[in-house]
C-alpha cells in the first residue's frame, strides 16, 4: 500500500454511492485513502461506502456527478479537488458545449442542433434531448427519436408531465443507429504538463437497453480518427486538469463531439487493474514508471449489474459477449463490480423497492382509514 504525505491525504469524500463511486472507494483504499460518502438525505447508499457528515477540513473531494462539482467550483464546498476551474455554464449542458465548440472552428464540433423555438425548421427524423442529465435530483430522459413534428410534441408533453422543464430540451440531428459508433477518450489530463496525461480510447460494445442508453460494456480500440489529438485540443482550450470522459459519435464521414464529463465517469474502473493511474495522477503521487503508461490498451469493462439483470431475464446475449471477450485472450476483461458485490447491491435495491411499496400502501391505507372513520 502506498502511504501519502499530504495534508489532505488520509481522507476523501464523494457525494454519491453509484458504481463509479465504489470504484473510487476500492481504488483509494489501495492508495491509503479512506473514502466516505456525504449524504444529505436518509436514503441508503446503493453501494456499501461508509457515510459521513462531511467535515470539510482535510479532505480530498471526488466527484461522480456535476451538481456537487458545481458547488465546489463556486466555493460552497471546500477541499482539494480537480478540476479546480471549469466553466460552470458547460457543466452537464450538452447544448452549451456544442455552442461553445461552434464558436471555436479549430476544435471538433458537436452535432447540429436547434432550439424548440425553431422546431418548424427541423429535418426529421431528429432527436429530442435534454440539455442536462439531471434536473435537481431527478434523472432526465436520455432522449427520443422523433419521426415527425407531432411525435416531437408528444414526447415533449410526456417530459413535461414527468415534471421536466420544456426549455431544458432541444432538438439534435439524428444520424441513425446502424452507421454510428459511440467512442470515448477518457483518462486524466493536465493542461500544464502533458507528461502526466493518460488516455484510453474506448468503444461502446453493449448498451443497457435499446435506443438511447448508457454503456453496459466498453473495450479499448485503436485511435484511427485522431480522437486523442482532438480531445487534447478541447481540454487545453478549457485549461483543464483532472479526470474526464469526452464522448464522440463516429460515422464513415464524420466525427462529432457528444458530451464531456469533467469528473470520474462510470467506467473509470477500467484503469484500476492496470496501475490505478487516474487516481494516482489525481492525488499527484504517480511515479515516473506510472507516467510511462500513456495509453491503455487491450482492456474491456463489463457491468456486472447488467449481466445479472440480463441473466435473470433469460437474455444470454450479454453473457455470450462477455465470455467471447474473455476467451479471445486479447483483453484483460474487468467485470465491475465483482459478482458477489453485484448480488449484494441487487438484493439491497430490491429490498429498498419493497420497502417503498409497503410505505406507499401504508399511506393509502391510512388515508382510507381516516376517511372511513
Amino acid at each position: 500500500m502506498i502511504m501519502l504525505d499530504h495534508k489532505f491525504s488520509k481522507q476523501g469524500t464523494t457525494f454519491t454511492s453509484y458504481s463509479n463511486a465504489y470504484a473510487l472507494y476500492i481504488g483509494l483504499k489501495e492508495l491509503g485513502v479512506e473514502l466516505s460518502v456525504a449524504r444529505e438525505d436518509s436514503n441508503e447508499p446503493e453501494f456499501p461506502i461508509p457515510i459521513n457528515n462531511f467535515n470539510e477540513d482535510g479532505k480530498w473531494l471526488f466527484f461522480t456527478e456535476e451538481a456537487s462539482l458545481a458547488k465546489a467550483l463556486r466555493g460552497e464546498i471546500s477541499g482539494e479537488f480537480y478540476p479546480k476551474k471549469f466553466p460552470e455554464n458547460l457543466l452537464d449542458d450538452k447544448w452549451a458545449l456544442s455552442v461553445w465548440l461552434t464558436g471555436r472552428p479549430e476544435l471538433t464540433s458537436g452535432l447540429q442542433q436547434l432550439s424548440l423555438a425553431e422546431k418548424n425548421l427541423t429535418t426529421f427524423p431528429c432527436l429530442l434531448k435534454s440539455k442536462q442529465s439531471w434536473q435537481k435530483d431527478k434523472k432526465t430522459p436520455r432522449g427520443w427519436v422523433c419521426e415527425s413534428l407531432a411525435e416531437l410534441d408528444k414526447y415533449l408533453e410526456i417530459a413535461k408531465a414527468d415534471g421536466f422543464l420544456e426549455d431544458s430540451f432541444f432538438i439534435q440531428e439524428w444520424l441513425g443507429n446502424s452507421c454510428c459508433r459511440v467512442i470515448s477518450v477518457c483518462g486524466f489530463h493536465d493542461h500544464e504538463n502533458s507528461e502526466r496525461n493518460l488516455f484510453a480510447v474506448v468503444e461502446r460494445i453493449a448498451a443497457h437497453s435499446s435506443g438511447l442508453s448508457c454503456s453496459a460494456a466498453v473495450e479499448t480500440i485503436d485511435d484511427n480518427w485522431d480522437l486523442i489529438e482532438k480531445t487534447v485540443a478541447i481540454l487545453n482550450a478549457l485549461k483543464f486538469t483532472g479526470p474526464y470522459e469526452l464522448e464522440f459519435i463516429v460515422t464513415k464521414d464524420r466525427v462529432c463531439v457528444l458530451e464531456l464529463n469533467p469528473r470520474f465517469w462510470m467506467q473509470h474502473a477500467i484503469f484500476l487493474k492496470t496501475g490505478n493511474g487516474v487516481l494516482k495522477r489525481y492525488l499527484g503521487i504517480e511515479s515516473l514508471a506510472d507516467r510511462n503508461l500513456k495509453i491503455l490498451k487491450n482492456v474491456a469493462w463489463f457491468d456486472s449489474l447488467h449481466l445479472l439483470k440480463s441473466l435473470l431475464s433469460w437474455n444470454f446475449d450479454f453473457y455470450k459477449l462477455f465470455r467471447a471477450k474473455r476467451r479471445s485472450g486479447k483483453y484483460f476483461v474487468l467485470l465491475w463490480p465483482s459478482i458477489p458485490m453485484a448480488i449484494y447491491v441487487w438484493i439491497r435495491l430490491l429490498w429498498s423497492k419493497r420497502k417503498k411499496v409497503f410505505q406507499k400502501l401504508g399511506v393509502i391505507f391510512k388515508a382510507k382509514w381516516n376517511h372511513a372513520t
